[in-house]
């Protein structure tokens, strides 16, 4: 199960940011990395390799993580 991802963004990429129930009562994250780099493709994907026994630790964790990524001034959004 996933939430309405979340996204933060700079002047170079834009992080999409899903927090995933999997299996049920446990809770990971993924961030899709939208690069700005004209028109080439630039996408990845980053995932957490642990899990977290509730949806508000994951997303904070998954916010740390794609806050140290950005540089300088921040945008967020909640993507619905």
């Amino acid at each position: 199960m996933s939430t309405h991802p979340m996204s933060l963004t700079d002047h170079r990429r834009t992080l999409v940011m899903h927090v995933l129930e999997d299996p049920p009562g446990r809770y990971t994250w993924r961030i899709v990395v939208e690069e700005k780099c004209g028109g080439a493709d630039c996408d990845s994907t980053i995932e957490s390799h642990a899990d977290y026994a509730s949806h508000a630790e994951a997303e904070a964790a998954c916010w740390a993580t794609g806050n140290s990524m950005l540089d300088g001034q921040r945008a967020t959004t909640g993507l619905h």
